[in-house]
């Protein structure tokens, strides 16, 4: 057994490592969002520009603006025919119903919290109606975005204080996703589970039903464990909620399709490996709806939301179903019928549908790319300490449960590579979230990192040789 000391684990050093830079990122960016501006307070409106800029110095950019007017909820700021901001009236109390997303309310709504920033100008009046008046104007920014100062013609209109910045901004953010990009992607996540699924056979189930203990840890790590320490782990870091539900929903996933791949180099038990990945994908289908609901609606009923976000088990269900379910069952129906031409395509196919993955994983990101550069600096050190817990989570498992190390390090691997792609389908579906920025950035940049992050481990593993009783064990189980 290998021996676990606090010291030595390089799982315990990647985690302390990650937490430091959270809480630093936590520290610094709570005390930026309170520092008050003491010049701020001295403008007032009709005051002329130069006037000012005088008193506050030169702004961080000047943006001309359409400002739609909705006299008793707010304004929406359109820059480029879409909407660029979206500034509500008066501050809602953390008790009212609107601030978690409810609806059933007296009198009228604030239908402005419905739209988010990159919707297109036309939908201003389809969302929240017809707003008081249009005015044309300018916008000069201060403090990357904190204060913004309104003006007309050189006169100072109106002064905006943002209550949200960072990562809540991300909360407000709609990523530029067309229905066609979203078909392409649906299909691309079909065809790995596709593939998946090819290498789903009876045989790779009766090792681990002879011996079940590192397969029942497995999902447990999975499907329990890794989704109440994220809950746990979004309490203490209390992120946004657009974030903190793109955290609970990568870790309700189920395993990512490299994972097998990555056991071989970091000298796993493969057939553990090939194993967790079918029961996983198999329960999947109804465990990460579940997973997602349960934890989601947890949160969403606890935590002060001024957006709405909708939970519907049955839409996701219905998704789970269509993008991992028939995929699964045409792959083991597919390797059944045709094993000869299975053998032959298997692997070229999980290569080709890696690739693809990522390529389009880097276009999403490159057709936000103004987006990703405001916002993904403060996502890193989230997904850094999300996939350093659930590495960690499958370790500490394994070590646990007393499975030899080859288990253990498959349990790690499929534990920390979560299938983000599925996530990324459901977040894009217009039924559910229609791409909400906190969700999609967390998504976009887990399936980027959890493959540099598993390749890392499995490198480190593979220069950790497993005792001669044990490596001649793991190999005949992988022959068998």
């Amino acid at each position: 057994m290998e021996k676990l000391s606090l010291n030595h684990s390089l799982f315990y050093l990647y985690l302390r490592f990650a937490t430091l830079l959270l809480l630093l990122f936590v520290s610094v960016s709570s005390g930026y969002a309170k520092k008050p501006s003491e010049t701020f307070s001295q403008i007032k409106q009709g005051m002329f520009i130069q006037d000012v800029t005088e008193i506050m110095g030169a702004p961080s950019k000047i943006e001309k603006v359409e400002r739609y007017i909705f006299s008793d909820f707010g304004q929406v700021v359109v820059i480029d025919k879409k909407i660029n901001d979206i500034r509500i009236t008066g501050k809602i109390s953390e008790n009212h119903p609107l601030a978690r997303g409810q609806n059933d309310i007296t009198g009228p709504v604030n239908k402005l919290r419905y739209l988010r920033i990159g919707n297109a100008k036309e939908e201003i009046q389809t969302i929240a109606g017809k707003p008081d008046t249009i005015i044309y104007g300018e916008d000069h920014v201060y403090e990357r975005g904190r204060y913004i100062v309104e003006s007309e013609n050189n006169i100072v209109t109106g002064l905006y204080q943002r209550e949200e910045t960072g990562l809540a901004r991300l909360d407000w953010v709609k990523l530029n996703f067309s229905p066609g990009a979203l078909l392409i992607m649906n299909i691309t996540i079909a065809f790995i589970m596709f593939g998946v699924a090819l290498g789903i056979r009876p045989e790779s189930f009766k090792l681990v039903i002879k011996e079940p203990k590192s397969l029942i840890l497995g999902i447990f790590s999975q499907f329990l464990a890794l989704p109440a320490l994220t809950f746990l782990l979004i309490y203490f870091i209390q992120p946004t909620p657009s974030v903190a539900l793109g955290m609970i929903l990568v870790a309700a996933c189920p395993g990512g399709n490299v994972s097998n791949f990555m056991s071989s180099v970091a000298k796993g038990n493969m057939a553990l490996s090939i194993s967790l990945t079918a029961f996983a994908t198999i329960v999947a289908v109804f465990m990460t709806p579940v997973n997602f609901a349960f934890w989601g609606k947890l949160y969403s009923e606890t935590s002060n939301m001024v957006i709405p976000i909708r939970i519907d088990f049955f839409e996701i269900l219905r998704t789970v179903m269509l993008l991992l379910g028939l995929p699964v069952v045409l792959g083991i129906g597919f390797s059944r019928k045709f094993p000869k031409v299975t053998e032959k395509i298997i692997e070229p196919v999980k290569k080709i549908s890696m690739v693809i993955f990522l390529i389009f994983v880097f276009m999403a990101l490159m057709g936000n790319w103004e987006f990703f550069k405001s916002y993904i600096h403060l996502i890193i050190f989230i997904v850094l300490a999300h996939n350093g817990l659930a590495l960690l989570t499958g370790f500490s498992i394994g070590s646990l449960g007393r499975v030899p190390r080859a288990d253990r390090r498959s349990l790690t691997i499929e534990t920390g590579i979560q299938n983000s792609g599925l996530g990324l389908v459901l977040i894009f579906n217009p039924r559910l979230f229609d791409g909400l920025g906190g969700m999609a950035f967390i998504a976009a940049w887990w399936g980027i990192w959890h493959i540099i992050s598993g390749l890392i481990m499995a490198y480190f593993w593979s220069k950790k040789p497993l005792p001669k009783e044990e490596l001649e064990t793991v190999e005949v189980k992988s022959e068998r």
